[in-house]
């Protein structure tokens, strides 16, 4: 499905995030507006999903806002890369820190992979962690990348790897039900989610446990490596 020499030239990209304030009545006391327009996206919630029915914003936000880019912040990204001067073949490395930081030198790592080839690679990617990434850059300021840059480029002109698109065989509904947990389960590799799953980064990252979050980051990056290996010819 993947060809070998293609996915050499693949740069592994997940991103981790969380909500922006540790919960909801901190977000009314820091961004009184931003609390109002989250009240809005709480009543579609509580009107789709019937875990929410009875539920306040509070709930709401600690649950979903991490997934929203107007709403969230970037915790850590981790990139891989295979390399021949590495054990088991697999280059990784993280960045965390301060979001203005960690986009900043995305930035810089993105540029200068696309100069040299390289095309972004992970799973669901398309939906969540691309459009994420450049939403945020663009929220503290900052142009994105042109590995980016998709204006004006029709879909097959879109150099992007997903692993739950590829793995969709063209249907969209199978693309959305896939996560890497079930990907890898169903592939006979490790699954990732070991240390923790997504809906636990928040509460993590305001314990002060980055560093799992950052071991948790790169077991994703790892795991979609293992899958692309796994189904290249």
């Amino acid at each position: 499905m993947i060809n070998k020499s293609h996915a050499q030239k693949y740069l592994f990209m997940d991103v981790e995030t969380v909500s922006g304030q540790p919960d909801f009545k901190t977000l009314q006391e820091e961004d009184p507006k931003l609390a109002l327009l989250w009240e809005k996206r709480h009543r579609y919630y509580s009107g789709n999903y019937s875990e929410y029915y009875e539920s306040d914003p509070s709930v709401t936000y600690k649950d979903k806002a991490g997934l929203e880019p107007e709403f969230c912040r970037i915790v850590c990204v981790s990139f891989g890369t295979y390399h021949p001067d590495y054990e088991d073949g697999k280059r990784l490395m993280s960045l965390h820190g301060e979001e203005s930081d960690i986009l900043e030198k995305t930035k810089k790592v993105m540029h200068n992979s696309h100069a040299t080839g390289y095309s972004l690679c992970g799973h669901n990617i398309k939906a969540f962690d691309v459009p994420c990434v450049g939403k945020r850059m663009l929220y503290n300021g900052m142009m994105p990348p042109s590995m980016l840059n998709v204006v004006n480029k029709k879909p097959w002109e879109i150099n992007f790897v997903d692993t739950s698109e590829l793995f969709s065989f063209g249907s969209w509904t199978n693309q959305k039900s896939l996560s890497l947990d079930l990907l890898t389960h169903s592939l006979g590799i490790q699954s990732p989610k070991s240390i923790m799953d997504g809906s636990q980064v928040s509460e993590f990252f305001y314990n002060g446990r980055i560093s799992d979050i950052v071991t948790y980051c790169e077991a994703d990056v790892r795991a979609v490596m293992e899958v692309v290996e796994t189904v290249s010819v």
